[in-house]
């Protein structure tokens, strides 16, 4: 599996640069994908580690987060966003997009399957039933080292001022001023916020706040905890009633989420 996970960087490169007359939008928002195609095949790698599972596991969990993404490219490229809704379903492309190629010709067919079952359910609100235990596994590892680097990257972008306006990180949303009346019922539930229920960059916010509630492991937590990442989202939020009630929910369930694992 070692050759694979080499293989597998180049293959990406290689893929990312298959793709001609991009704007300059474009080109950043590749450059951000390709970065966090390879962040989160570490991130995956470190928490399969964590979780004492085999060297071959490990590898796969990296080759996961190297391809999780890989429909975005043709997304970006094709409806210049990363909104699912107003495009197509990442996840799904990216499935398309495997299939054709010829990279797994030459892999087991358990590892194909078990590699392409978790990038399709890497983006879905949940994990669909009746999965296999390992299969379960590495899509849970996968949905929590996407959402840790995503959580990276929207911090970072929400914390510096003079950051270029990135739509395609704002779903082309409204800013809003009220946390829609479905959002505040679903996080407030202690649910994950549905994206069909996100009407503003406050209700997007709000969300990714709320992903606290499908994180799966502790050294998941650990590493959102240790950067800080609500704290961030919740400062860049208005102060009422209702804001400091939806972070006070969110940090009591994280801080004793990492008490009982």
């Amino acid at each position: 599996m070692e050759e694979w996970v080499n293989i597998s960087i180049n293959w990406l490169n290689a893929y990312v640069g298959s793709f001609k007359e991009l704007t300059v939008s474009q080109q950043e928002n590749f450059e951000i994908k390709k970065e966090h195609s390879l962040r989160v095949a570490n991130i995956s790698q470190y928490l399969a580690n964590r979780l004492e599972l085999s060297e071959e596991q490990s590898q796969i969990a990296y080759l996961i987060g190297i391809f999780h993404d890989i429909g975005r490219f043709r997304q970006v490229a094709e409806f210049d966003t990363f909104s699912d809704d107003k495009s197509v379903d990442h996840g799904d492309l990216a499935i398309e997009i495997l299939k054709e190629d010829s990279f797994f010709e030459n892999m087991e067919q358990a590892k194909k399957n078990l590699i392409l079952t978790a990038i399709a359910n890497h983006n879905k609100y949940k994990i669909q039933d009746g999965l296999g235990e390992e299969e379960t596994l590495f899509s849970r590892l996968i949905r929590d080292a996407d959402k840790l680097d995503i959580l990276k990257v929207l911090t970072d972008y929400y914390s510096n001022p003079k950051a270029k306006p990135n739509h395609t990180l704002t779903w082309e949303l409204p800013k809003g001023n009220v946390v829609s009346t479905a959002v505040v019922k679903e996080v407030m539930g202690g649910k994950m916020v549905s994206k069909k229920n996100v009407v503003s960059e406050m209700d997007a916010k709000i969300m990714q706040m709320s992903w606290i509630y499908d994180i799966n492991f502790r050294a998941s937590i650990e590493l959102l905890i240790k950067n800080r990442f609500l704290e961030i989202i919740y400062s860049t939020l208005p102060k009422n009633d209702l804001i400091i009630d939806i972070h006070r929910k969110i940090k009591v369930f994280s801080e004793n989420k990492i008490l009982v694992r």
